[in-house]
Parts: C-alpha cells; structure tokens; sequence
C-alpha cells in the first residue's frame, strides 16, 4: 500500500480518467485502491478531484432543488473518500475470510478422504 508523500504506481492521466468513475461509485475494489492511492499522494490529481466531485455535488442540489442547502464541498469529498477506503477495508475482509473459509473447506475435505482411505484399509 501506499503511504501519503509517496507516489502510487498510476500515472496522472490514467487516474484523470477515472475521476468521474469514482464519483459515480462505478470503480472496482482494485481500482478504487489504487486511485485512492494516487489522489491523496499527487496534489494535482486531488484537485481535479475536487473539482469535479464539487461540480457533482452542487449539480444533485440543484436537482434535488434541494433550498438553502449549504455544504461544506471539500469536507463532502473528503468523507466521500474515508467511506471508499472502509469500502475497500471490508472488501479485504470479507476476500480474507473466503480464502479461510476454502482452506478449512479443502482441509476437512482431506481430513475426510484420509478417513476413508483408513476405513478401507488401504492406509495401514
């Protein structure tokens, strides 16, 4: 992972073009790590972030007609992104406990193939 003050591995265009994929919550768990990656370590990218994510935000008010509906944009985008990082936190959790979940499977599947090659008495 990695740190903020570091460089991910995206580049500045790549993660550019994935702006609006990640305002519009259609990035996968691997991508959406790794723009979040990007954008907290590259100002540039941020900021184009944040422009884009306030002109969205202020589009669904005018939408919602949403009155005296006042935001704090930038407080917005960064909550917007701590709710994608426990996304992602949960989509490990969840891709850890599956990996378990087949381990204990596969061990009991031996565990019960060992025990019926003993019944049969072809392990002595």
């Amino acid at each position: 992972m990695v740190r903020k003050g570091q460089m991910s591995e995206m580049d500045c265009r790549t993660a550019e073009s994935m702006v609006n994929r990640y305002i519009d919550h259609t990035l996968k768990v691997d991508e959406l790590e790794e723009f979040l990656d990007h954008v907290e370590s590259c100002p540039s990218c941020y900021d184009e972030l944040e422009t884009y994510f306030i002109v969205h935000e202020v589009t669904q008010q005018l939408d919602d007609q949403a009155e005296g509906a006042v935001l704090d944009f930038k407080k917005l985008l960064a909550l917007d992104i701590r709710k994608s990082r426990r996304y992602i936190h949960k989509k490990h959790g969840l891709q850890f406990a599956a990996g378990i979940l087949v381990l204990l499977f596969i061990g009991a599947l031996v565990a019960f193939v060992v025990f019926i090659l003993f019944e049969l008495g072809i392990f002595i």
